[in-house]
């Protein structure tokens, strides 16, 4: 099998047949074997019946059917879990995503050798492609501009620069598939944990049309979330095995904040001034001298949590090699 593609779909009983046909006729193209997974994600609507038609209709269909809703993270999942292509696609159920332009996310991929003597450098294959989504603005320009900041966001908080990072129109090698441990909603930073793992990440624009059935899952709240979503995954990324590094930083800024206050008060007194006079500097001072110190024993606790359970691991190790 060399391609697995993975569709997550939920209440979209008006786009999967017509999302299949085209699904179809583009993977039809490459000449390999191909295998199309739906995952309902606990559809209450018609889905379940239009995905039971393709699965009589065409053997290339696979579906997995959850009983209710559990988000994207699951779907992925054990869409990811079933796949068995060499190469592993998503994109949405909502026909927003044109599978004309699958072909350029799997180049990606493999990028054609440039002619011998043409002086072009060779192409570095790719681990995860991801669809740079083009005329968004026109599309859905409510979205445009939080989008940015978000993006802009992972730059600065991963180093990964990317100008669709939540798209969820990809190609990915299995190996990155494989890796990826997704719940809640990680699945929205599927490049992200693959380069933190050391995969190549690249983009490619692609075609972005208006959702032509039913209406928008995501609102508004999605952003807020989104980026309380990206500063978990950069802590439970960058300060799982180093907690106190994580902690003691945040801690750092009110502790010297509160021994700076202190100091003043000290300074004023020396001066001639009465206590009664900074009162509140003194108290706001201990407060952060407080809030500092606690945050760098929360540090200590997790570093002891995180040495116990590297230590319970070695031993098991030990113990299975016996």
């Amino acid at each position: 099998m060399r391609y697995s593609v993975v569709i997550p779909a939920y209440n979209e009983a008006e786009s999967v047949g017509e999302l299949h046909r085209e699904v179809s006729e583009v993977m039809a193209g490459f000449r390999q074997e191909y295998e199309v997974i739906f995952v309902d994600d606990g559809s209450f609507d018609d889905t379940p019946t239009r995905l039971a038609d393709l699965v009589r209709a065409d053997p290339h269909v696979r579906v997995i059917r959850f009983r209710r809703n559990s988000g994207k993270s699951a779907a992925y999942t054990v869409g990811f879990e079933a796949a068995r292509g060499e190469v592993v696609v998503t994109l949405d159920a909502d026909l927003q995503d044109d599978p004309a332009e699958l072909p350029k996310l799997i180049e990606g991929l493999d990028p054609p050798e440039p002619d011998p003597g043409s002086g072009t450098p060779d192409s570095v294959p790719a681990d995860l492609v991801v669809g740079w989504k083009q005329g968004r603005i026109e599309n859905e320009p409510a979205k445009t501009l939080p989008s940015r900041f978000f993006n802009s966001l992972v730059h600065l908080l991963f180093g990964l620069r990317l100008h669709d990072s939540n798209s969820g129109f990809r190609a990915m090698r299995r190996a990155v598939a494989t890796s990826l441990e997704l719940y809640g909603d990680l699945y929205r930073f599927i490049p992200e944990l693959a380069y933190l793992r050391g995969f190549r990440v690249i983009e490619v624009g692609v075609a972005h049309r208006r959702r032509k059935y039913g209406r928008s899952k995501y609102g508004v709240k999605r952003f807020w979330t989104g980026v309380v979503d990206l500063v978990t995954v950069r802590f439970i990324t960058g300060f799982t095995q180093k907690p106190l590094h994580f902690f003691a930083t945040v801690g750092l800024f009110p502790l010297v904040a509160g021994i700076g206050l202190e100091i003043y008060v000290l300074v004023r007194k020396l001066l001639g001034d009465h206590f009664r006079e900074h009162v509140a500097a003194l108290v706001i001072g201990v407060l952060l001298i407080v809030v500092g110190i606690q945050l760098a024993a929360t540090g200590l606790v997790g570093e002891m949590i995180t040495a116990q359970a590297r230590k319970r691991g070695y031993e098991a190790q030990e113990l299975g090699r016996n």
